[in-house]
Formats: structure tokens, C-alpha cells, sequence
């Protein structure tokens, strides 16, 4: 057999398989509560209405349902969303600031490749989402994190850094960020932070990467403007996806920007895969035009407050009670971040607590600095209440031998 490694490309070389994919395989084993995942929870998804909108777009748009379509996307489709973002989020588009894509993650890996040469520096928060890092960093991009709290990011700590690397000349892309209730920590940044940030992509002259998978699974306090809306200087990129509040087995997703950037993105999307399923994307415009997201997001909603407040419960009835350890307490979304003492390393931690058949996701694999090794993901939206209670109970048991 030839030399493989000799033969691989420096985009392979540098691509390295997900921390959260590989601790996984840990977690399938029978009896294991898993709190690792970001799945959504399989009972709520729209089976029944899912047959009637299949049967709906076969009957309407077989031809265009079947065949190749447009890189863009289809325009049924991004006809529905320039509604659907007038009417959530207050927002003027155009089908020609949308681009349809398999899923939020081929967003990212769209940026990567329109933007980022090996060595641009790029500016991600501590923690941050790691399909993002991982986008990036295959195409060779510096990431330089940033410290957050309970608001967002810091935005003097973000200033240090673009003013540093201003001084230095360096040729700084983007800054990322997941503003509505983050992956991994569940936080959403605060408008007045917002603000402040779209002032400084407009001082140092940068853009600002909004990706945003959950911001609809809001079920407490009220929502902070969307940074696509609070810019005007066409600095920001919106990644969104289907996967969160509808399905993620159709793989569906989209960007929206200026049209200038959308039509960079799309001639990059064209060599990764000539066009996103029409079918899918039929499926997702007649499920709009039908009326059926609202009712089904709210259901989500109430499911998911539901189980949020159980793991809360669970936390603060059998975590220690000491100096160390907090937890976040998101509005939304499908996890929160839990802090131990800074002696307790949650990837040896993660090894005892499959013995106890609990998972979690270890916290440094958020951290492009290898930081955060006290640190660890849960997730409330796929486990039952009850599991969330046992899992919770039994992660509080493998904390205390720790402690």
C-alpha cells in the first residue's frame, strides 16, 4: 500500500477527529445515562405532519423536488425564510442575502474556505463551539480566544487582542461568535455587549461570524437583538439551521449576508456539492408555508424548559456544596456549563463517571487554548427527566470522590 500520510493533504493533515465524537463512542454502551450530546429529543419530532408535508411537495413539485436545483437554494424556500426573519426578528432581506446550506456546519467550513489562509489570525470565545474550531482550524487559522462570562464576551479583553494584532500587522479575518444561548456554556450575550461589539467590528474593521442554531429555543426572559440587525455596515454573517427547531436528519441550514459575500460563499459551495437537496429544501418551505413552526417550536420550548429546570433542581440538590463548583442557568437552548474546582481535571473525571454509567462532554474540548480542564458540557434537551435526575445524582457521586 502506498505511503497514506505521505499522500495527504495539509486541509487532511490538519483536520483532527472531534473530541466530543470519539468520548462518545464511550457512551454507548448499554445502561449509560448520557448527558454528552446536543441532540434534540426524538419524541418531538413532527412525524405525522412531516408525512403530510413529503406527500404535499411530491404532489406540487415533484420535477423540481427530484432534480438538481440552484447552488443558492430553491427560491420557494427563501421566499419562506425572508417572511419568517421579517416576522421574528424584524429584519429587511432579499432572497439574494440567503444562501442555502447542508446544515449550519457546511456554513462554517463555507467561511473557512472563502476567508481563512494558513496563519490568519482569528478570534473565538473562551469556550467556544468546537464544530467551529474545528472549520477553521482545518484551514490553518490562528485562533486567539477570548475570555467570556455569564454576559458574552468580554469586550475589553477583545479589544486588547484586535489593538495587539493591529499593532502587529497581522491580517486578522473574523471574529465568531455563538451569541444566543452558547455551545457549550448556554449564556447569551447582552445587548448592551452587542452594541459594543458591532462598534468594534466597525473601529477595527472586521467581520463578526453570528452563528446562531438556537436562538428560537428561547423559553425565559427576553431576547436580545440579533447582531445581523444591529449592524449597518453589512459586517456581520448569519449561519443558521434547521436542525435545532425542526429536524436534523434533513441536513438543512442557511446563511444570510450581504449579497456581495453571499455570492463569494456560494462559488465556494458549488466545488463542495453542486447544490443543497431539493427535496429537503421543499420539504422545509412547505413546512413553513403550512404555519406548523410556531406551534412546533413552542412545544420544543415547553419540553425543554421542562427538563432544564430538572437538571437545575438535581444540580443544587446533589452537587457539593462548596467553594468551586457553579453552574450556569441558561434561558434557552439545549445545555449548561458546569465549573469545578480548578484541581479537578474533567477528562479523568469523564473516565470514572462512565464506570458510574453517566457521560458528560469534558470542558478543554471548547477551548482552543486547552484551557477549561475543570470544566464540563451537559445536556438537558434528549435524556429524560428522570434520567437527568439519576445521571445528575451519579455525577454528583463521582464529584465528591474528586473533591
Amino acid at each position: 500500500m502506498i505511503n497514506l500520510v505521505k499522500n495527504l493533504s495539509v486541509y487532511n493533515r490538519r483536520t483532527k477527529s472531534s473530541v466530543i465524537r470519539e468520548l462518545l463512542k464511550l457512551t454507548n454502551q448499554p445502561g449509560i445515562i448520557s448527558l454528552a450530546g446536543g441532540l434534540p429529543a426524538p419524541d418531538l419530532f413532527p412525524v405525522e405532519t412531516m408525512r403530510e408535508v413529503v406527500n404535499s411537495v411530491l404532489d406540487k413539485y415533484s420535477a423540481a423536488a427530484l432534480q438538481y436545483g440552484a447552488t443558492e437554494g430553491t427560491p420557494e424556500l427563501k421566499a419562506e425564510l425572508v417572511k419568517l426573519l421579517k416576522e421574528t426578528e424584524g429584519l429587511d432581506l432579499k432572497p439574494e442575502n440567503i444562501l442555502i446550506t447542508t446544515a449550519s456546519q457546511q456554513g462554517l467550513d463555507l467561511i473557512g474556505k472563502t476567508f481563512i489562509d494558513a496563519s490568519d489570525p482569528i478570534l473565538v470565545e473562551l469556550p467556544s463551539y468546537i464544530g467551529g474550531l474545528q472549520a477553521f482550524k482545518s484551514y490553518g487559522a490562528e485562533m486567539i480566544g477570548v475570555k467570556c462570562d455569564d454576559d458574552g464576551l468580554l469586550l475589553e479583553n477583545l479589544e486588547l487582542k484586535l489593538q495587539k494584532l493591529l499593532e502587529e500587522e497581522e491580517h486578522y479575518k473574523f471574529i465568531y461568535v455563538v451569541p444566543d444561548f452558547q455551545n457549550p456554556s448556554g449564556v447569551t450575550m447582552s445587548q448592551k455587549r452587542r452594541e459594543q461589539l458591532i462598534k468594534m467590528s466597525e473601529k477595527y474593521d472586521v467581520l463578526i461570524i453570528e452563528d446562531s442554531p438556537y436562538r428560537q429555543i428561547r423559553f425565559e426572559g427576553k431576547a436580545p437583538d440579533m447582531l445581523y440587525k444591529l449592524d449597518k455596515s453589512s459586517n456581520v454573517i448569519s449561519v443558521f439551521t434547521f436542525s435545532k427547531i425542526f429536524v436534523p436528519g434533513l441536513r438543512l441550514g442557511f446563511m444570510i449576508g450581504h449579497e456581495e459575500i453571499i455570492k463569494k460563499l456560494s462559488k465556494m459551495k458549488q466545488s463542495l456539492d453542486l447544490c443543497t437537496s431539493p427535496f429537503n429544501q421543499l420539504i422545509a418551505a412547505e413546512f413553513l408555508k403550512g404555519g406548523y413552526l410556531p406551534s412546533h417550536i413552542e412545544k420544543i420550548n415547553a419540553s425543554y424548559k421542562s427538563k432544564k429546570d430538572a437538571m437545575l433542581n438535581a444540580l443544587q440538590e446533589y452537587m457539593p456544596k462548596v467553594e468551586g463548583i457553579s453552574w450556569t442557568k441558561p434561558e434557552g437552548g439545549l445545555f449548561l456549563w458546569l465549573r469545578l474546582p480548578e484541581h479537578i481535571d474533567t477528562e479523568v473525571l469523564f473516565y470514572e463517571a462512565i464506570k458510574k454509567q453517566v457521560a458528560f462532554v469534558i470542558g478543554s474540548a471548547f477551548y482552543c487554548d486547552k484551557t477549561g480542564n475543570n470544566t464540563m458540557r451537559l445536556n438537558f434537551s434528549y435524556p429524560s427527566e428522570e434520567q437527568i435526575d439519576e445521571g445528575i445524582k451519579r455525577l454528583a457521586l463521582v464529584v465528591k470522590k474528586f473533591l
